[in-house]
């Protein structure tokens, strides 16, 4: 009786996917089975209340989708190596690490507050650099990213669809106003997947040299440990459509992989 529920809720929910831009039959990657992966805080602040819309959201899916018989798999990450991160610790005059232990205690308060006890796991960025180093290494191999240095950038040339998701020409890219000159860079919207460390900021050991992690193959990295290289669906608020969404779908594509279904 569960298998037929099962079916039968596949042919009757259907989910919107911001990349057709239409709703979709719902077909999960793993028959009965759920993966969800929501883009967390970047801990260099306070939470508020942007922070709360997408747990509370999707802790309703979650217990929907659980209501309706699936197994469900909710990640929430928390991105603790970051440029805003580090920028506010100095501003601050404290560690980084010291500043990101402080607010994701309070993030973590902030959602037992509001009564959100369904998220399976928070990955820490900083505790994933042989995955995101991992990651980067087979870009390069691919051809889809290079070395320069110390950094490592991938070439947004290389995908022909860049762009789709948040239908933005490659030239509308921020990155595209930061100048060419020194940054090891070949295009102005190519995107760092990981930086040569700089005096005072964390780094970590990498075959490019000591540096860290660009934002975009962080959340990359994460959700292929605990979900799979393809997942059901990947949710954020619209902000991070474009570039952090847009970013994460191009390294998938060049790994030949769907990211996400919705």
């Amino acid at each position: 009786m569960r298998g037929y529920e099962t079916r039968a809720t596949a042919m009757s929910l259907r989910v919107y996917n911001t990349l057709t831009k239409e709703k979709e039959i719902f077909n999960p990657v793993r028959p009965g089975k759920v993966g969800i992966y929501l883009c967390g805080p970047t801990v260099y602040k306070a939470p508020h209340i942007g922070h709360m819309v997408g747990p509370v959201v999707f802790d309703a899916i979650k217990r929907y989708l659980q209501y309706k018989g699936y197994e469900v798999t909710w990640i929430v990450n928390i991105t603790d190596v970051e440029d805003k991160l580090i920028d506010a610790a100095e501003k601050q005059k404290t560690t980084v690490q010291a500043l990101a232990d402080k607010y994701t205690a309070e993030y973590h308060e902030a959602l037992a507050g509001l009564g959100i006890e369904n998220i399976d796991k928070f990955p820490k960025a900083s505790e994933h650099m042989s995955e995101i180093i991992a990651m980067c290494k087979t870009l390069i191999d691919k051809g889809a990213a290079y070395a320069a240095d110390g950094n490592v950038w991938f070439d947004v040339t290389k995908d022909p669809d860049y762009g789709k998701l948040s239908n933005r020409r490659v030239e509308d890219q921020e990155s595209g106003l930061r100048a060419l000159e020194g940054s090891g860079k070949r295009n102005p919207a190519d995107f760092a997947l990981w930086k040569a460390a700089k005096p005072g900021e964390p780094s970590w050991d990498s075959p490019w040299g000591k540096g860290r992690p660009g934002w975009h193959i962080e959340c990359s990295a994460m959700s292929i440990k605990y979900l799979g290289e393809t997942f059901d669906i990947h949710g954020g608020g619209m902000d991070l459509m474009f570039p952090h969404h847009e970013n994460e779908r191009a390294q998938a594509v060049a790994l030949d992989r769907e990211f996400a279904h919705h």
